[in-house]
């Protein structure tokens, strides 16, 4: 019965990286502390994931294609740049924020809200502070489920924050199946990237049901 047991459990040999940072984490020097080493659902896909480990943010473009549906169009001589120098859009709008104590207007911390008061996700990763008053040289992600804990992520925070670590937290809770994550572009990069450009499979979501800003 033990031996039964045994083999029927689940095994990983994936392990979180909590050595030294810079020093223990594969990119070493050029590491920006996104969090994916720090999660045993991100260390496995760290070589073809990381924005500093071998072709880096150049698998940027070849992203487009899985997330949008289509790569860039431009063409330079007939002077169209707009997605050579702004990516794959539909639309570029102009839009204007309402929130009070935000940075500047509060509109990324405004979408946040509004998706998920209106249940367009199930929880949002934001960067908050590791104790109030800490300001932005302590940052840490947090995992929000309510308007509250979305608010956390209001002021711009020009820190290094490992935002990707909470992607445990994600896999194992069953009621996430959509998430919107807020980051940087090397955190989103390396989001995108999981488990060979298949996201929400390794975390747990619908199909299609990552979002990010």
């Amino acid at each position: 019965l033990l031996l039964s047991v045994a083999s029927n459990a689940p095994y990983t040999s994936a392990r979180p990286i909590t050595g030294p940072w810079p020093q223990a984490f594969p990119a070493k020097d050029l590491c920006s502390n996104c969090g994916l080493c720090r999660s045993a659902t991100g260390v496995t896909s760290v070589t073809e994931a990381c924005a500093f480990i071998g072709d880096g943010m150049a698998r940027a473009e070849r992203l487009e294609e899985p997330v949008h549906g289509r790569a860039r169009r431009f063409d330079a001589a007939a002077d169209d740049l707009d997605e050579a120098h702004f990516g794959v859009h539909e639309e570029i709008v102009l839009a204007r924020g309402f929130l009070n104590n935000a940075q500047w207007t509060g509109v990324a911390t405004g979408v946040a809200l509004a998706w998920l008061e209106r249940a367009e996700v199930d929880a949002v990763v934001v960067t908050g502070a590791q104790a109030a008053g800490s300001g932005f040289g302590a940052p840490k992600p947090v995992l929000c489920r309510s308007a509250e804990e979305v608010l956390q992520g209001r002021r711009v925070k020009p820190s290094l924050c490992p935002s990707l670590e909470v992607l445990d937290e994600v896999a194992a809770d069953e009621s996430i199946r959509r998430l919107l994550f807020c980051g940087v572009g090397c955190a989103v990069q390396a989001l995108r990237s999981l488990n060979g450009a298949a996201p929400e499979a390794a975390l747990g979501l619908l199909p299609g049901g990552l979002y990010v800003q």
